[in-house]
């Protein structure tokens, strides 16, 4: 029990996070939810067990890249490569790392100022990544070299979320775990039409963190009425201090295929662990 106490207190997890994580994991009682948790864990365990310790350092090469292509080409104007594999198989920790970069396609269709403006936000968001992947990347290095006999894993991956004529959205996957998890996303969307990164002021008006976050909790009040296993912190007056206030300035999000923006909150940010990450579908 001490050795797992000492292992649950070294997970990377944000400290603004960390009481409610605890709280959560007491509170996660139901073996249904459990279950469902453990699966998760297995799952991204399994999938890391590929070979013993492997690692493919960064291509910078453009050419290079597109040989290491796990996607096809994706509709007319963007593609996304496999930079860079870092792939740990061992008894106590193991690691499934992909890292993707959004590349760009040049034809003649597209506009000079709409490719220029395309290749901003492929360099703005590939740089993003690089770096939250290194991080998670250089703690789990870290760990594995400080607590020998210790536990953890790490999953880092990628989903293109919608590609049509307007929207082009991108998911970021990153896991850690040592004794629980914690699963958090990272979303990117950029307008084809003028090759410019979303931002939610594109949406609304000058108001928008405050319309998008009382549609946020009219969604948790909904949600929770339909269905007693719901539980968002919200309109807790035992723990008023957790309840969920606002956005923030830079929240997560992306566009759908409809078009609509989708708000998005990481485990254990507005409700119970046994939630996972949750979204809402705002109507813009």
């Amino acid at each position: 029990m001490e050795r797992w106490k000492t292992e649950y207190h070294n997970i990377q997890v944000p400290k603004e996070v960390r009481e409610k994580m605890e709280e959560a994991v007491k509170r996660a009682q139901e073996s249904k939810k459990k279950a469902k948790k453990r699966r998760t864990i297995r799952y991204l365990q399994s999938a890391a067990a590929v070979i013993a310790i492997v690692l493919i350092l960064p291509n910078t090469s453009q050419t290079v890249a597109a040989a290491m292509q796990q996607i096809p080409l994706l509709g007319n104007f963007f593609k996304v490569v496999t930079v860079r594999e870092y792939q740990v198989e061992e008894d106590r920790y193991q690691a499934d790392v992909k890292v993707p970069e959004v590349v760009p396609e040049s034809t003649d269709t597209i506009p000079e100022e709409t490719k220029e403006e395309a290749q901003k936000s492929a360099e703005a968001i590939n740089f993003d990544i690089q770096k939250v992947t290194d991080e998670l990347i250089e703690e789990f290095k870290s760990t594995m070299e400080e607590f020998e006999d210790g536990y953890g894993d790490i999953y880092i991956d990628s989903k293109v979320l919608v590609d049509n004529e307007k929207w082009f959205s991108l998911d970021l996957v990153l896991y850690q775990g040592a004794g629980s998890g914690y699963e958090r996303h990272r979303h990117y969307t950029i307008d084809k039409t003028t090759g410019k990164r979303a931002t939610l002021s594109d949406f609304y008006e000058e108001n928008y963190i405050e319309t998008i976050s009382e549609e946020v909790k009219t969604q948790m009040r909904q949600r929770m009425a339909e269905d007693e296993n719901v539980v968002y912190w919200v309109d807790n007056k035992d723990i008023p201090e957790w309840n969920f206030k606002s956005i923030a300035e830079d929240q997560d999000f992306y566009v759908n295929s409809d078009g609509k923006v989708v708000i998005c909150f990481n485990e254990y940010e507005v409700a119970p662990g046994y939630m996972g990450c949750v979204e809402f579908v705002m109507d813009n």
